[in-house]
């Protein structure tokens, strides 16, 4: 890996290189900082030589807190094991665990030994294991120990009792934390026996291992999909993954040397974005819970002094209808960054008065983008709060119309990107891959977007859900949705097309009111 010094935060906020003024709907923001090519392992076992007693992570409900040597100890164990088990490069290790800690040492050390770690919602029904199993070839797969999942396994597995399974051919290895069953591993067990390898000579079969990883191969597969598509495996590269943590830090500055993982690991905003931080940049983490717990939320805030969070717009929701939210203090947090949907100005302001946060701001990303594409945070407060922001550094962006052609400035279009952090494809699905990305490296969103002169972008909604009524017009449910949410009775909105006779689609609106409130429908039109 290349050698280079741990991240300053200090100043954060790297201005973006953009022309005074656009012409038309396309951004390339360079950057002064260079891309690192390393892996994920290689930069957190540098931090842990130099930090073996800071604190990294902190996981509230397990009581259980990591300094960076505890960490790596555990790490080197968990690999030794698996080493001896007959993991190699490339296997896949499905791990369908709630927010744990076993989950986030799995990930480092999916990094040290180069497995692709393939990340599952623990709650995840016997099918849609069956389905993962079987397309990615998995070699293990790593559960809790309760009855539920274990006849989620008898389920998935049909022979899971014996010693090997004929239905999953792949598969060699089931690892279950908590108590163990037959034909299966105890993870505790695992990390003893690797405790007991655990050598000077095997440590540095360890290191060297570590040390002929590609930068480029496959960190983790985050499985994604829309509301109707199959879940489709987008792949992760330890290069991307690194150098998207390092934008990032370069971005929030040191609002990130304690951030908040509030919501699940599974994803990638908790599960890549944030719980690898500390691999990247001394700091600590903190997840309040195994499952998402507004409650715990707000207590990890307030007794850990968390100062950022990067999450979808419930986790505000939930916390604003808290009645018992004035119970805690939260003037630590200093950043939040909201996405996963649009998110009404109204809200953003609120979440900023309600919570005395300096700054909250929208963010736009998804799975097979590999890292945040847009941030608002450090924009004017008028676009702050409408726009998702401007491109992040050393990425491209551009809109386009239905035949790839750019196009005018305030003109909408589908966003497309290309940089370092674009997944590497969906996993063994060419073809899939190839309708998505470009021959050129551009990764097609399915999103709308409208970009002003300054680079600024406009989310429009997805392309899929664009409303096309009988008069020609294509209408944005976002739009609409956003115009009834600036009611002051108006808490949410959603926006949808319903069939009819002659219009093809006609627009229908449901409409949430805030407590104690009351709204005619003809004040809404």
């Amino acid at each position: 890996m290349e050698n280079y010094s741990v991240h300053d935060m200090s100043n954060g906020v790297e201005s973006a290189c953009l022309p005074k003024k656009l012409t038309v709907s396309y951004v390339h923001n360079a950057s002064s900082r260079p891309l690192v090519y390393g892996t994920i392992a290689q930069s957190f076992d540098k931090l842990a030589r130099q930090y073996p007693d800071y604190e990294c992570y902190i996981f509230k409900e397990e009581e259980k807190n990591y300094t960076y040597a505890s960490l790596k100890y555990e790490i080197d164990c968990m690999s030794l094991a698996l080493l001896e088990l007959g993991f190699k490069k490339n296997d896949r290790l499905l791990v369908a665990l709630p927010n744990c800690s076993e989950s986030a040492v799995l990930t480092h050390v999916a990094s040290k030994l180069g497995l692709i770690k393939v990340h599952v919602n623990p709650d995840a029904v016997a099918c849609e294991i069956t389905s993962t199993l079987t397309k990615l070839e998995c070699q293990g797969i790593v559960m809790v120990s309760n009855d539920t999942t274990t006849e989620t396994l008898r389920e998935a597995i049909p022979d899971f009792n014996q010693e090997s399974s004929s239905s999953i051919p792949s598969l060699k290895h089931i690892i279950l934390t908590g108590s163990n069953i037959s034909n299966a591993h105890s993870y505790n067990d695992l990390m003893k026996k690797g405790e007991n390898k655990k050598t000077k000579e095997q440590e540095e079969i360890l290191y060297k291992k570590q040390e002929s990883i590609d930068p480029d191969s496959p960190l983790g597969i985050i499985m994604t999909s829309g509301s109707t598509d199959e879940p489709k495996p987008v792949t992760l590269t330890n290069f991307g993954v690194l150098n998207t943590i390092l934008s990032h830090l370069d971005y929030f500055g040191s609002s990130f040397s304690h951030p908040c993982g509030a919501q699940v690991m599974f994803h990638i905003s908790t599960g890549i974005w944030t719980i690898l931080i500390m691999a990247v940049n001394k700091c600590t983490v903190t997840i309040p819970s195994l499952t998402y717990n507004v409650t715990s939320v707000m207590q990890a805030i307030d007794e850990e002094k968390c100062t950022s969070m990067i999450v979808s717009p419930i986790v505000f929701r939930d916390m604003l209808a808290d009645s018992q939210r004035s119970n805690y203090d939260f003037s630590s947090l200093k950043y939040v960054g909201i996405g996963a949907t649009s998110v009404p100005a109204k809200l953003l302001r609120k979440i900023e008065t309600e919570f005395g946060i300096d700054r909250v701001g929208q963010a736009y990303g998804l799975s097979e983008s590999g890292c945040l594409l847009t941030m608002s945070l450090h924009c004017e407060d008028k676009r702050r709060h409408t726009s998702i922001g401007q491109c992040m550094p050393h990425m491209e962006l551009k809109l386009v119309d239905d035949n790839g052609q750019i196009v005018p400035i305030g003109s909408q279009g589908e966003i497309w990107v290309r940089g370092y952090s674009i997944m590497s494809g969906y996993y063994n699905d060419p073809e899939t891959t190839a309708e998505t990305i470009t021959n050129a490296g551009w990764l097609k969103t399915g999103d709308l977007a409208t970009m002003d002169e300054d680079g600024y972008l406009f989310f429009a909604g997805r392309k899929k859900h664009i409303i096309i009524t009988g008069t020609g017009r294509n209408i944005s449910p976002i739009e609409i949705e956003h115009a009834i949410e600036d009611h002051e009775s108006i808490d949410e909105a959603q926006v949808f097309s319903i069939p009819d006779p002659r219009l093809g689609e006609i627009i229908c609106a449901f409409a949430k009111l805030n407590n104690g409130m009351h709204c005619e429908v003809d004040e809404l039109k």
